[in-house]
């Protein structure tokens, strides 16, 4: 039984070269990738969110529970975009290699690439500030 694809049957999408097996494989790796991506700043922002609630009852403690859900949820979204991008640029590079062209867009890397920086720099500021 058969649980995803059609494997070996006679209407199964076969290859037109060799190199097709390694760009589609390599395709997968970097979806792969981008999920790992994804999952780490998803869970990285879980964590940031909840490591507010401990300062609640002190001094300042209402400011760093704001901050630190806003910082918990900017990566939350971050890494839902990742996964995003990751599945969009999957498919799209699959039927690419299917068709036999390739046509690489940077700009759903350079959104990632500008979001994380963004949140970087702000969680510098908030921590400069903060002092």
């Amino acid at each position: 039984m058969k649980l995803f694809g059609n494997g070996g049957s006679p209407g199964a999408y076969r290859p037109q070269r060799d190199a097709e097996v390694r760009e589609h494989l390599a395709n997968e790796r970097t979806l792969l990738a981008w999920v790992r991506t994804g999952i780490g700043l998803v869970s990285v922002g879980f964590v940031v969110e909840r490591a507010g609630a401990p300062a609640f009852g002190t001094p300042g403690g209402r400011e760093t529970v704001l901050a630190s859900g806003v910082f918990g949820l900017a990566l939350v979204v971050l890494g839902c975009l990742a996964l995003v991008v990751g599945a969009v640029q999957f498919f799209r590079n699959r039927r690419m290699i299917m068709a036999g062209v390739f046509a690489p867009k940077s700009a759903p890397y350079i959104v990632v690439v500008a979001g994380s920086l963004l949140l970087a720099v702000s969680f510098i500021v908030y921590t400069a500030l903060s002092r």
